[in-house]
């Protein structure tokens, strides 16, 4: 019998490693704990010509084992922005990861002067059970950030950090939430954590960058998952109903440039493989052993979502 585990890494496909790498840990204070040249057969699973080549550095905050964030610098390649000039409510792809900050005043303030952007200024949200302070910020490769400060129920977080988070969150856009509910839960066997919405009654500001002469008519639907049950990492689907926006899903692929694929664990691998089979779920790469450092030998397989994001399932092997 297969279990699913978590979401181990987000897959960050970057124009500049070191600029990169630098904000998350000059500036926010998490770790690299590994740079790596991308193996071979990692890059043969990603469907990549031979002179390819990746550099890799793993970010990780403060040991936790999930949520860890790669970043992968591709080589002799040609590449494309996967979301580019991106707004929220354009699908396909990762629209955003959300990192946890002390403040977020004073994390706008101080990333704008490095060259990031809001999408509005620090605004406090309601979100399902939860009150918080939320800013979306666009950053390198035009990647979006969520950053935010729960205030209720009230969450501590570790001192000395000015990003004292894994990538606890992340956001999926989607043209249908109803489909995609159903494939997340009913075909890969994730666990639906809440749902809410989010829609508001008169002209106001808002984080999703929306013109306040057209917020009113516009309901952004949200489902949150995560593949365990728990809030350890989870992700959301996002439905934004009255706005239309471009579609990148056909861009969400190796060695595109952007928030690039999910990489998750599972135990028994095989088992859960076959399961999808017999679902007729559609496969991208089939499972195979690659070597994932620093895991070493693992096997693994990728899918797509109806949005077209890159999933990876791994089981360590060692």
């Amino acid at each position: 019998m297969h279990q699913l585990k978590t979401i181990l890494e987000v897959i960050y496909s970057v124009g500049d490693i070191d600029k990169v790498k630098n904000f998350f840990c000059d500036y926010g204070g998490l770790s690299a704990v590994g740079v790596f040249k991308t193996n071979a057969s990692v890059l043969k699973f990603w469907n990549l010509k031979e002179e390819a080549t990746a550099d890799e550095v793993l970010i990780q905050f403060n040991k936790h084992s999930s949520g860890k964030l790669r970043l992968v610098k591709f080589n002799n390649v040609s590449q494309e922005i996967i979301r580019s000039s991106q707004k929220p409510w354009d699908t396909g792809g990762i629209m955003d990861i959300n990192l946890r900050v002390p403040e977020v005043a004073k994390t706008f303030n101080e990333i704008r002067d490095l060259g990031w952007h809001g999408l509005s200024d620090p605004l406090l949200q309601t979100m399902g059970p939860f009150k918080l302070y939320d800013i979306l910020m666009q950053g390198y490769d035009d990647i979006i950030v969520a950053f935010t400060h729960r205030v209720e129920p009230s969450l501590e977080l570790p001192e000395g950090y000015k990003i004292p988070s894994h990538i606890y969150n992340s956001s999926l856009t989607v043209k249908s939430l109803e489909e995609s509910r159903d494939f997340y839960e009913n075909q890969l066997g994730f666990i639906l954590l809440n749902e809410y919405e989010v829609k508001k009654e008169e002209a106001v500001e808002n984080m999703f960058g929306i013109p306040m002469n057209m917020i009113t008519d516009v309901t952004c639907k949200a489902n949150i998952f995560s593949l365990d049950g728990t809030r350890d990492v989870m992700f959301q689907l996002c439905e934004f109903e009255g706005v239309d926006g471009k579609d990148f899903s056909n861009l969400a692929i190796p060695p595109n440039k952007g928030l690039l694929l999910y990489r998750c664990e599972v135990e028994n691998i095989e088992s859960y493989y076959t399961n999808l089979l017999k679902k007729e779920v559609k496969i991208y790469r089939e499972l195979q052993e690659i070597i994932i450092e620093p895991y070493g030998s693992v096997k693994c397989f990728a899918l797509p979502s109806p949005d077209g994001v890159w999933w990876e399932f791994l089981e360590k092997t060692n």
